[in-house]
């Protein structure tokens, strides 16, 4: 199979794993909106914030470099393995010691029991780490996939019915424990298929790996702390109830964003790392793929803008109108967040984890700043601010870290993303001023408000957007006939020792 054929069907898998995981994860939030209460939701989220930077420590920050190094020794693959371990139970500590911290730092003593128990996920995905890691590599996307949705359900079914037994918060935390469990018991009963780790632990062995990683720690925890720091801010600022309207909000916007542009990316990765030195090759690909994030992304965040004063009652019921004030801002974070996350994989298959670290702590820095100023007014000026400060990271990233790589003019960049862009602004004032329009001469039920302004949005989207995008349609097409010209492989498992 060719690795282009290889590259659209793991696409696809993808995409269907974040379909169903995104679909099960608002089902949940639905469910869970009408048992829990804002309160609850601040306070997973004031844990969840520390487990998410955790969790970027968890694999050593050697995920990618065994993606970009091409190839391994089993010897080098066991030591790495042990590395994740270690690096694991050791996080797990780390958490364990510093609960108290947190917990004084948000004034919630909750927060203490919270993470200790939540931060059993750091040790729990870093079992599974390397094997999930060797299936990206391979493009084994289809069983990725699988593993995904299967534990995403049983994630789904525990936190219901304990919540429907009084858990409280602890239903959503015990839900993202047996959740994590789930996939690594997958991952490694299809990995001690193929592969055991040996009891070799020889760090120098891997010390390019290590090298990488190190840098990808700092750039992929800067990052991570960047995405999380609005989170934190408003925990400690506002309190856990405006913090829970804030972490709603979010999964049902920037959600589809945390997950579904990573999907795509980490297909994105193996595939431009192949062809790491072809820059012709890289900025097609970068091309392709920001179209088609836009294409898939953006119709999400603008709909949920449009409809939130009717989705979140319909959805959450009442007690969120917070939240229906947040959504309109929330999207715009999502549309330049959208913009900017592809940029990664162009980086890291050039080699320049370097580069991207020094880029995210500088984001960090003055992310950091701009919530701080925020935190003294509300937490609307907070969000107007960082989506001011996204514009900025957008146009000097793209300038400094992509288009430099692989000289990349901006009148291409522009060529290539503008029209999209164009059906997506056109559709969106076509679907506001129908929503003006009946909020002027009727009242109409939640439900049919929904229906009706994300019925008209995409009658008038979908056939302008595959009329646009027809040559790439026909291209992927072609792939998955397997029309796509010579064999191609990608490296996975090693065969010596």
């Amino acid at each position: 199979m060719g690795l282009q054929t290889k590259a659209y069907r793991s696409a696809g898998w993808s995409g269907l794993s974040g379909m169903i995981s995104n679909s099960l994860e608002l089902i949940k939030y639905i469910v869970l909106a009408r048992l829990l209460g804002p309160g609850d939701f601040g306070l997973l989220a004031m844990a969840m914030v520390i487990i998410s930077i955790g969790r970027i420590f968890a694999d050593g920050g050697t995920s990618n470099a065994v993606i970009h190094y091409r190839n391994q020794t089993l010897r080098q693959l066991s030591t790495l393995y042990w590395i994740n371990i270690l690096a694991g139970i050791t996080l797990y500590g780390i958490v364990f010691v510093t609960a108290p911290f947190f917990s004084s730092f948000y004034s919630e003593p909750e927060v203490n029991h919270l993470l200790r128990l939540g931060g059993l996920i750091l040790p729990v995905y870093a079992a599974g780490a390397l094997y999930e890691v060797m299936l990206r590599k391979s493009l084994s996307f289809k069983y990725i996939t699988i593993a995904e949705s299967v534990s995403a359900t049983i994630g789904f079914i525990t936190a219901v019915t304990l919540a429907l037994n009084g858990w409280g918060v602890y239903s959503l935390i015990w839900s993202h424990i047996v959740t994590a469990s789930s996939l690594s018991l997958f991952y490694i009963a299809n990995g001690f298929r193929k592969w055991i780790p040996a009891f070799h632990f020889a760090p120098a062995d891997v010390w390019s790996h290590l090298s990488f990683g190190l840098f990808q720690m700092g750039d992929r925890s800067l990052g991570v702390y960047a995405t999380r720091i609005d989170q934190l801010i408003i925990g400690r600022f506002f309190g856990p109830e405006i913090l829970g309207a804030y972490h709603l909000s979010y999964h049902l916007v920037l959600f589809p964003i945390a997950r579904l542009s990573p999907l795509l990316n980490r297909v994105a990765l193996p595939v431009f790392s192949s062809r790491k030195d072809d820059d012709a090759i890289l900025r097609n690909g970068y091309l392709k793929l920001m179209r088609v994030m836009m294409s898939m992304v953006a119709p999400i965040l603008l709909l949920a803008a449009l409809t939130a004063p009717w989705l979140v009652p319909l959805l959450f019921g009442g007690g969120w109108e917070l939240a229906i004030q947040l959504i309109p801002l929330m999207a715009a974070v999502g549309l330049l967040r959208m913009l900017g996350n592809p940029s990664g994989n162009i980086i890291l298959a050039k080699g320049r984890a370097r580069r991207l670290f020094l880029w995210n702590l500088c984001t960090a820095i003055a992310s950091t700043a701009i919530f701080l100023t925020g935190a003294q007014y509300s937490v609307f000026v907070l969000l107007w601010l960082y989506i001011i400060i996204n514009v900025f990271y957008f146009v000097a990233g793209q300038t400094i870290l992509v288009h430099r790589l692989i000289s990349l003019e901006w009148s291409h960049f522009l060529k290539g993303v503008v029209p999209v862009a164009a059906v997506l602004t056109f559709s969106w004032m076509v679907g506001r001023l129908f929503r003006y329009s009946i909020e002027r001469v009727m009242h109409v039920t939640d439900f049919i408000m929904v229906i009706s302004i994300v019925a008209l949005f995409l009658i008038v989207y979908l056939p302008l957007m595959i009329k646009l995008q027809s040559d790439l349609i026909q291209e992927v097409l072609q792939a998955l006939r397997g029309k796509t010209g010579k064999r191609d492989t990608v490296n996975t498992y090693p065969t010596d020792s």
